[in-house]
């Protein structure tokens, strides 16, 4: 019997043949592929550290997309996970002086507890929808205080400096990752890893799985599939990729304040989501990536421009772009007016003949 069900649970990671819609996604990722190689090649160091940070940003996203795009769980705290990761992998590396990759390991571990915890007492409680929105940000706000508090361990209001870049050994051999170029690379290559990795396991049945019970939780446990189980695997796979962003973040900057845990922040996440289009795996990492970019140009004239931006935008996306950018939308859209266009245009000559016939 256990065998049995075991082999039923690998039919839930198995793919269908490649259908005409995978063609978009792959291509995407191939195209990103390309500029992750040749990006490093044409750009100075300032630039490679602005946009790798963007891209940190980008795992963020994803990891909310995996949450709320798939699952349809809506948090309103989920950087929660990315100031645990920053501060797990702060902690372990400075004040208990491991390596780099022990702190990586640490940040993770920290973040997954957490979520676990939580979401354990909360999604098999039956606590969904706005109840869930609320109570994630009650534990934002109780993190960010604690870190503010902690002062032994978390620094206070200065958070903790001196972190080290990242970097790790093999046998003899110490590979340092902290410059601008290795930590472009290492950042880049962990988000095409993870967009992949998400892209295939919701592309399986398994996604399926998760499209039902975001569809219709209900529906979906009448069905014989155990809900809040399935929603307590994402939370918990969301968090620790949301984590593996926050360590990236420490040991790319070097600092960890009290500021990540921001409200602010968690709320750009779910415009990040909002507008690449919930579900789309790739459309959430590039709105990070842009919007992240264009909050470092606007902060850079006024630190106070960037809310009101933010707020513009988010409203915008509720009233006029409920399901986000759709690129095949417009295109459709497009090829339809084209259409109407060329429909009313006075046919001459032979055409016209024959159609008089």
């Amino acid at each position: 019997m256990s065998e049995k069900n075991a082999g039923s649970r690998w039919l839930w990671f198995s793919h269908p043949p490649l259908a005409p819609t995978d063609v978009a996604p792959l291509m995407m990722w191939g195209a990103a592929l390309v500029a992750v190689v040749i990006v490093p090649l044409v750009a100075d160091s300032w630039l490679l550290t602005t946009v790798r940070d963007a891209l940190v940003m980008g795992i963020l996203a994803l990891s909310y997309d995996l949450l709320w795009g798939r699952a349809g769980v809506l948090t309103l705290g989920h950087t929660t996970f990315l100031g645990l990761g920053a501060y797990g992998f702060a902690v372990a590396t400075v004040q208990f002086g491991q390596t780099p990759a022990t702190g990586l390991a640490a940040a993770t571990l920290c973040a997954v507890a957490v979520a676990a915890a939580v979401g354990y007492f909360l999604l098999f409680a039956g606590v969904r929808l706005h109840f869930f929105a609320i109570i994630s940000l009650a534990v934002l706000i109780v993190a960010q205080q604690l870190a503010i508090s902690w002062q032994s361990v978390t620094g206070g209001d200065t958070g903790i400096l001196g972190i080290p870049g990242l970097s790790f050994a093999i046998g003899r051999h110490t590979f340092d990752l902290g410059g601008p170029r290795a930590s472009w690379y290492t950042v880049a290559i962990i988000l095409l890893a993870a967009t992949g990795l998400v892209w295939l396991v919701c592309r399986s049945r398994y996604g399926k799985v998760l499209d039902a019970i975001a569809t219709n939780e209900w529906r979906a446990k009448a069905c014989g599939y155990h809900t809040s189980f399935h929603l307590l695997l994402v939370f918990v796979m969301s968090a620790a990729l949301a984590a593996i962003a926050g360590a990236l973040m420490a040991g790319c900057s070097g600092v960890v304040a009290p500021d990540v845990f921001s409200p602010v922040l968690a709320t750009e996440v779910i415009l990040w989501v909002a507008i690449g289009g919930r579900g789309r795996t790739g459309g959430p990492v590039v709105a990070a990536i842009v919007l992240t970019l264009l909050r470092q140009t606007v902060s850079s004239y006024s630190t106070d421009g960037w809310p009101l931006i933010l707020g513009g935008l988010f409203l915008g996306c509720v009233l006029f772009m409920p399901n986000g950018l759709r690129p095949d939308r417009w295109l459709q859209a497009a090829r339809r007016s084209v259409r109407v266009i060329l429909s009313g245009l006075p046919v001459h000559g032979a055409d016209r003949t024959q159609e008089e016939r």
